[in-house]
């Protein structure tokens, strides 16, 4: 049984999904105390759960805990399984943050599979939809996981309703990672959708970003930024850039809110593109996504990142309470960095 302790680094619900996520890869259960102590609500919230019951699911797992404000978890996975699997999470709680749970696992199982979830695409503290199918799966796929996501409906905060779908291949092995250099910013693309709104708020959160953009890029990068009315069961707005080097692609996200105005989201996004363009290649936010990737691969990865994150630290530190793994970072929070991690050739126990 490994005892972990919920509050440590920035203490939010990542070193819950990371601990599912590797307790079902190695077969090692877990005790999770001090769950989100220090949030304004503490313990385990809906979307929270969702993610125990999806990791539930892959892994037959005997769970103890599991409600909603509980502050422990008590986490014993069987064999991983294979196949569909179907999760409503109810209002706007992340579908992303939840394929973060299972996606690890699934490519350790005996088949393919397929997760349909219903929950929000596009809310706040959690990555888009349009990150995780743009920047995020591609990576993987450069070590070898192979997941195809797909969206029939949007979801907004706070009444969510998005529908997705991710279909994941097993791989025997994954391969390290080296990206240390990006190769120079070559263009910019993004979609700006609105779900039940009118299509000119699309149209002004797209130039209000081209405008900040075009002041601080000029001309030499390109920059398309496509507007859609997307298929949503409420209102709600996002923007999602990508940045592509030569090497590498970045992704930032936007979202609308009620009396924020579309040219703020503009901003938001592009600001957060400039923040990161010119320097390291692996954005914030995709750096920590990795981390339980880069731990079991077999070898030593490499990455450069714009910013290291309190996110990223605590999720190497939870990563390194399931596998013998070796990370050093170099850098300090909240500035550019380094990361390698000598990893574990992480194999589910048979």
């Amino acid at each position: 049984m490994i005892e972990i302790d919920g509050s440590h680094g920035e203490g939010g619900g990542q070193i819950l999904r990371t601990a599912l996520a590797l307790s079902c890869i190695t077969g090692a259960p877990f005790r999770l105390v001090n769950v989100r102590k220090g949030r304004p609500r503490p313990g385990l919230q809906p979307q929270h759960l969702a993610s125990v019951r999806a990791a539930g699911a892959v892994s037959g797992a005997r769970v103890i805990g599991d409600a909603k404000g509980s502050t422990e978890l008590l986490f014993h996975p069987g064999p991983i399984r294979g196949g569909d699997l179907a999760l409503d999470i109810g209002t706007a709680g992340s579908v992303t943050l939840v394929l973060q749970t299972v996606i690890p696992a699934l490519l350790f199982a005996e088949m393919p599979s397929r997760v349909r979830l219903t929950g929000g695409t596009h809310v706040p503290w959690s990555p888009s939809f349009h990150y995780l199918a743009e920047i995020f799966a591609p990576a993987l796929a450069r070590m070898g996981g192979h997941v195809r996501l797909a969206i029939a409906r949007h979801g907004f905060y706070p009444a969510g309703g998005g529908a997705v779908s991710a279909e994941a291949r097993p791989a025997a092995r994954l391969r390290p990672l080296i990206v240390t250099e990006g190769g120079g910013l070559a263009r910019v693309r993004g979609t700006s959708g609105v779900g039940r709104l009118p299509l000119s708020i699309a149209e002004r959160q797209r130039d209000a970003a081209i405008a900040l953009l075009r002041g601080r890029l000029g001309e030499r990068v390109s920059i398309e930024i496509e507007t859609r009315a997307v298929a949503s069961p409420t209102p709600g707005t996002f923007l999602f850039l990508r940045a592509d080097s030569r090497n590498w692609a970045a992704g930032f996200c936007a979202l609308g809110a009620p009396g924020k105005r579309a040219e703020t989201v503009g901003e938001e996004a592009a600001q957060a593109l400039l923040s990161h363009a010119g320097g390291a290649p692996v954005d914030p936010h995709l750096a920590d996504q990795l981390v339980p990737y880069l731990a079991i691969a077999s070898g030593t990865s490499e990455i450069a990142t714009s910013c290291v994150t309190r996110h990223l630290l605590t999720n190497l530190w939870t990563v390194s309470q399931f596998l013998p793994m070796r990370y050093e970072v170099t850098g300090k929070e909240g500035e550019p960095g380094h990361l390698r991690v000598v990893g574990a050739e992480g194999t589910r126990r048979n």
